[in-house]
């Protein structure tokens, strides 16, 4: 028996949201399932009807992320023949912001969601950045893992500037260093 949609989605979307205030307070072992409700105007009831427990909710919220960066990074990104590596990159950050108040406190504290935020930006990196029968398997490991940590290393200190630059000051600052002549839609030299 499923409500009106909205208003399931309202519902959660007020439980999450309440969920969160609470997780930039505090660790997630020391929030409270009535701490939530309370702050988010409902009951003990309504939170079980969405749902088990509060690393339930924790777990549906870095999904609902991940899941949206996948979707970004698959139906666009991957489709595309050659690289544009500051329109790419604009659409990762563009997207990593749509998350602000989450990324840098997930990416700090959830070793799990950087891992799995690693593994759906990965092939784009095999596919436009490492260069396929160059390196050793070994090698090309290596070169993800500079990549994948330093893009994600780099997002996490611009969204975390007090006084953030432009978004598109910020994809122009790391394409001219990691991609010198990438501006202009060419992969970076190999």
């Amino acid at each position: 028996m499923n409500r009106q949609p909205q208003v399931t989605e309202q519902t959660r979307a007020h439980l999450m949201q309440a969920f969160w205030e609470l997780y930039l307070e505090k660790p997630i072992d020391k929030i409270t399932i009535r701490e939530i409700t309370d702050r988010a105007g409902y009951n003990r009831a309504t939170f079980y009807l969405h749902y088990r427990d509060v690393y339930d909710l924790f777990e549906q919220l870095e999904n609902g992320i991940l899941t949206q960066i996948g979707k970004l990074v698959n139906d666009r990104l991957l489709t595309e023949e050659t690289l544009d590596f500051s329109n790419h990159m604009g659409f990762i950050v563009q997207l990593a912001e749509r998350f602000n108040g989450f990324m840098p406190r997930l990416l700090a504290s959830d070793p799990s969601f950087a891992a799995r935020l690693k593994a759906i930006i990965t092939p784009l990196l095999d596919h436009f950045i490492i260069p396929a029968g160059t390196l050793t398997p070994d090698e090309q490991d290596i070169l993800r893992e500079f990549y994948a940590t330093g893009l994600l290393s780099a997002i996490t200190a611009w969204m975390s500037l007090r006084e953030r630059m432009p978004i598109d000051q910020f994809v122009a600052l790391i394409v001219r260093t990691l991609a010198p002549g990438a501006d202009s839609g060419d992969a970076p030299a190999q």
